[in-house]
């Protein structure tokens, strides 16, 4: 007899829950001051997901701050010795979907790497490879190899000197003793080429340009 009853409070109790349950957020993060001067990173904005570690990141440098609790989401990110060898950051939350911005107060390093790379000083030699294709948004790694480096005092060091490297990959950055890479996740689509320079221990130099496309999911 109380089996009609129940099921209809039942229902009732589960419409209502979904009528008082909040819909997720559509907004995206945004920037309302993106600069860069003499190496110093000053970035603003609102609307990341509250209390969340708001990244912003170049093809060459990395910096954060964690968003304010409150509901505007409101964050400011400052780094020194940022570059940025485009004039261009994406900003993440990983919450919301990312802001690419372009740095006021930048001036971009040359876009195209010249056409022959300068001799070795030594012995220690990056060791060439062909270009790559990485598809946009996907996570990454290009990875570069030396011989002949002398690393008795500390693996190689890497250098960044001229290029682009795609929009959303970071580096170059070292791996183990005598290998770097950089790695992320491209977000625009294009074809960029960058050289760059290895130093060992006894201060042996060579220089090497590096290919990388980046297509559009399939």
């Amino acid at each position: 007899m109380l089996r009609k009853p129940l099921s209809s409070a039942l229902a009732a109790c589960v419409m209502l829950g979904a009528l008082v349950l909040p819909a997720p957020s559509a907004d995206a993060l945004t920037v309302s001051r993106a600069e860069l001067k003499n190496g110093l990173l000053r970035l603003d904005g609102v609307n990341a997901a509250p209390g969340i570690y708001v990244t912003v990141r170049s093809s060459s440098s990395f910096a954060g701050a964690r968003s304010d609790y409150s509901s505007s989401g409101a964050y400011h990110v400052q780094a020194a010795n940022f570059r940025a060898d485009d004039c261009q950051v994406v900003v993440s939350d990983r919450r919301t979907p990312d802001a690419t911005v372009t740095l006021s107060g930048c001036t971009p390093t040359p876009v195209i790497p010249p056409r022959t790379n300068p001799p070795p000083s030594g012995a220690c030699l990056i060791t060439p490879r062909a270009p790559a294709t990485y598809t946009a948004g996907g996570m990454s790694t290009y990875y570069f190899t030396t011989t002949g480096c002398n690393t008795s005092a500390a693996p190689v060091q890497w250098s960044f000197l001229a290029g682009r490297i795609p929009v959303g990959m970071t580096g170059p950055v070292f791996q183990g003793q005598t290998n770097g890479a950089v790695s992320g996740g491209p977000t625009r689509e294009g074809t960029y080429s960058f050289m760059l320079q290895v130093t060992d221990s006894v201060g042996e130099t060579d220089t090497e340009t590096f290919t990388i496309k980046v297509v559009g999911p399939r």
